[in-house]
């Protein structure tokens, strides 16, 4: 009998970030909504800066859905709940699901977010 093919650190982090990429761009997309309609002195700036990194997640989404299909994966069902996100997937023909809760999702978007922008979280103001 056939053991089940273990699935890889690498399957496991394409599969996560398959799940958080398009959160990214729902927050970006948000926040340039509300910029674009807060009374700032030039808000044009603030929400270009947010377009380049909404194109740079883009163009990271598109690779990480090359990958996922260049390693056998393929997620089918993907659930967002009030507690986080559920995810159902298939890893080289087995099933697996993975979840997240909301506050890892936000910790998650929250350090993407800095790598995109430079911004040293670490760093006290």
């Amino acid at each position: 009998m056939k053991s089940v093919p273990l699935q890889t650190e690498v399957d496991f982090t394409l599969v996560k970030q398959y799940i958080l990429l398009p959160i990214v761009l729902d927050v970006l997309e948000r926040d340039m909504q509300t910029l674009g309609m807060a009374p700032l002195k030039m808000p044009t700036i603030y929400v270009r800066n947010l377009q380049q990194v909404q194109r740079q997640v883009h163009d990271d989404l598109v690779r990480i859905r090359k990958q996922l299909r260049a390693h056998g994966l393929k997620v089918y069902e993907e659930k967002r709940t009030k507690s986080g996100v559920e995810v159902l997937y298939v890893c080289r023909g087995y099933h697996h699901t993975f979840s997240m809760l909301w506050s890892l999702i936000k910790a998650e978007i929250e350090r993407y977010l800095s790598e995109y922008m430079n911004v040293d979280l670490d760093m006290e103001m």
